[in-house]
């Protein structure tokens, strides 16, 4: 079999799923990649045009196929949009159709949730890594963890349920054995059950604390960051299988500003999206995003973005976390502020509370980055792929 035939039965799905009809029983959504990059992703289509075109209602449930036939994953946002997660090869061009029928069950690969029973975090987490934010049960233990966590995976599933559930059953059984004696047994039990530790698929050892962490926002004032507390208030947006969002927001703080934000993680990516806005702002001040820095090491500042390999917050783990915060809106400078920790960051000068949006991520040398290398080239062609985003059209047949 030569080339050609191969080509044209793949055409021929393409045209069959395609038919011109006065009826538009189905819709096709082409996608156009504009760069020389091979381009993996989530791509936005307006629902309500889908539906519309469909001569449906917004409660019928669609099947969406790919050139081959194969019904393919989506997820209704709550802005309205059909996300679908998408391969387009350089300079290539996919299509996909869209009907009306039930489709197949999928399994998430991006969720998460409010967890009371450890003192209110959010966490979620998509096939590339785990993050965390955290709630006003924190806040009044009067702990102070100020930033965005990040806990690190090599495995695609979701791995954060069972995480705090073994992570809790390992404190209270480990507490039990060492309250009637047994201390060696509990301690045992509970390094064989805490999340702090790998158990061959990731884990929580990232230090936060008074910090940014990885990717948190913060005003300034007299050249020092005014560090936001815990959430007061989350509402989870999305939840799979291909985006999760919450919207958070952060009491008033001592300079009579009330902070949002608005943050999303789609399935593929090792960047968050992250909007944020103020209430309160009277005068122009500085806004600033980064990362804590636990060593003089490993930091690299690009015009747009920073990026950090961390030596992670016990010395006996040997695998980096690599952290970034990107900024393709631009900023005024990228830099490092001194103090008790360090942070590198990007200063966005005469900000006057309007909402902001940047990408703050995070990759792991167990997993698919190996070097701090590999996370730059991968940063800057993140970087390029947001200003040169995929092109969505809708066809009516």
């Amino acid at each position: 079999m030569n080339q050609k035939t191969i080509f044209l039965p793949l055409f021929l799905l393409a045209v069959l799923f395609c038919p011109l009809s006065a009826t538009a029983q189905q819709v096709c959504l082409n996608v156009t990649n504009p760069t020389s990059n091979q381009r993996q992703e989530v791509v936005e289509a307006d629902l309500h045009a889908i539906y519309q075109s469909l001569g449906l209602k917004t409660s019928d449930p669609l099947i969406v196929k790919n050139a081959l036939g194969q019904q393919i994953t989506y997820q209704k946002s709550h802005d309205g949009k059909l996300l679908l997660y998408v391969s387009i090869q350089p300079k290539g061009k996919a299509t996909y159709t869209i009907s009306k029928g039930q489709p197949s069950p999928s399994m998430p690969q991006v969720c998460g949730r409010i967890y009371p029973e450890r003192l209110d975090d959010l966490t979620w987490e998509n096939d590339r890594g785990i993050y965390r934010m955290y709630g006003p049960a924190l806040q009044r233990t009067g702990e102070r963890s100020f930033g965005t966590d990040v806990w690190v995976k090599n495995t695609p599933d979701p791995v954060v349920e069972e995480r705090y559930r073994l992570h809790s059953w390992g404190w209270h059984q480990g507490d039990s054995l060492k309250k009637v004696g047994k201390r060696e047994e509990g301690e045992e039990v509970f390094r064989n059950a805490s999340f702090h530790l790998d158990h061959g698929y990731g884990m929580d050892v990232y230090s936060v604390g008074a910090s940014l962490g990885c990717g948190a926002p913060a005003l300034m004032k007299d050249g020092k960051l005014l560090f936001p507390y815990c959430f007061t208030d989350c509402k989870i947006l999305d939840n799979g299988p291909l985006r999760f969002t919450a919207e958070l927001t952060y009491g008033t703080t001592t300079d009579g500003t009330t902070e949002h934000r608005l943050v999303s993680l789609d399935k593929g990516s090792h960047y968050n999206k992250m909007t944020v806005w103020y209430d309160g702002i009277h005068q122009p001040v500085t806004l600033a995003a980064g990362v804590v820095l636990h060593d003089d090491e490993n930091l690299i500042r690009g015009k747009d973005y920073v990026l950090y390999a961390d030596p992670t917050d016990n010395p006996k783990v040997h695998p980096q976390i690599y952290v970034g915060v990107l900024f393709p809106e631009g900023v005024d400078e990228t830099t490092r502020l001194e103090g008790k920790p360090a942070h590198a960051v990007g200063l966005v000068r005469q900000y006057k509370g309007r909402p902001y949006t940047y990408y703050f991520g995070s990759a792991w040398s167990n997993y698919d980055v190996r070097t701090l290398s590999h996370w730059q080239l991968l940063t800057e062609e993140y970087l390029s792929n947001i200003r040169q985003p995929l092109s969505v059209q809708l066809e009516n047949f």
